[in-house]
């Protein structure tokens, strides 16, 4: 699907290639090789792109490509089919927004990982994908020897989120996720230190922040702009912003960057700073 911005051909191409290579049949919607500006056709032909899908039967609707646009749809998406659906949604930055409007509507996992357009340049990403709609989902879902543990300590809850300015966009509206309980992962890209200041104040002036038991920072790539000292600023803003007792770790490999490992969303996960791992009950 191309609920966003518009592909690469190309690039789409080897995605599409690498899903058939691991044995499944892809249906692209039609629009996915539009280009509107800066969307993958207008509104309703993108529309129309995921409730063709859906009425194929499709078992997984994996997105194309981020960029924008995802929020334009939500009011109008064919909720009613995704009420008796029950595959998996795939994608991560824009589709955010579709992640935590599903997970408001119809408590299932979804996968915040890589997108198809990406498969032909990060062969693990794709192959960690496949391993998931193939149901070969690793219980452990991330090995903290590499983060950072800011506050450390234990939290389970179910695990919300993805690209913070997304989330930010979506406090007030009907398709924010619920943070009540919640362990948050939080990531994004190309933000200087004031957007980022400015998307966390946000999340806390709306009270959702206040709510979270875990949060879990990705990829910040290219953020900071050269700032000096911007990320240890970060760090100062998004301690300020959470309750004294959340768990908070960074560092964690997904979102933007250089690895983008997969992983659920609206399932319940752990985050358990002194085994160094995150992990959740399905597998």
């Amino acid at each position: 699907m191309a609920p966003a911005g518009p592909c690469d051909p190309r690039a789409l191409a080897a995605g599409v290639e690498a899903l058939r290579a691991a044995g499944y049949e892809v249906i692209c919607a039609p629009n996915v090789a539009a280009r509107v500006g800066h969307l993958a056709g207008e509104d309703r032909e993108r529309l129309a792109g995921i409730a063709g899908l859906l009425d194929r039967g499709v078992g997984c609707l994996i997105a194309a490509r981020g960029g924008y646009g995802t929020m334009r749809l939500l009011p109008d998406l064919p909720w009613e089919r995704f009420a008796s659906w029950q595959g998996w949604v795939v994608g991560f930055s824009d589709l955010t927004a579709l992640h935590a409007a599903l997970s408001g509507r119809f408590p299932r996992a979804t996968l915040h990982g890589p997108m198809a357009a990406s498969f032909g340049r990060d062969a693990r990403g794709a192959e960690m994908v496949v391993a998931w709609l193939a149901g070969r989902a690793p219980r452990r879902l991330f090995e903290l020897r590499r983060a950072r543990a800011l506050r450390p300590g234990v939290a389970r809850g179910v695990s919300v989120g993805g690209t913070l300015s997304i989330l930010a966009a979506l406090a007030g509206t009907p398709f924010a996720p619920e943070y009540e309980d919640a362990v948050l992962f939080l990531e994004d890209v190309g933000e200087p230190l004031y957007r980022l200041d400015r998307l966390l104040t946000q999340l806390r002036l709306s009270s959702r922040l206040s709510r979270v038991k875990a949060v879990v920072v990705g990829d910040l790539a290219r953020c900071g702009r050269g700032e000096t000292g911007w990320r240890e600023r970060f760090r100062e803003l998004l301690l300020d912003a959470l309750p004294a007792d959340a768990v908070v770790v960074e560092g964690v490999q997904f979102g933007h960057g250089g690895r983008n490992v997969p992983f659920p969303l609206g399932v319940e996960v752990e985050v358990d700073t002194p085994r160094g791992e995150i992990t959740w009950g399905g597998a």
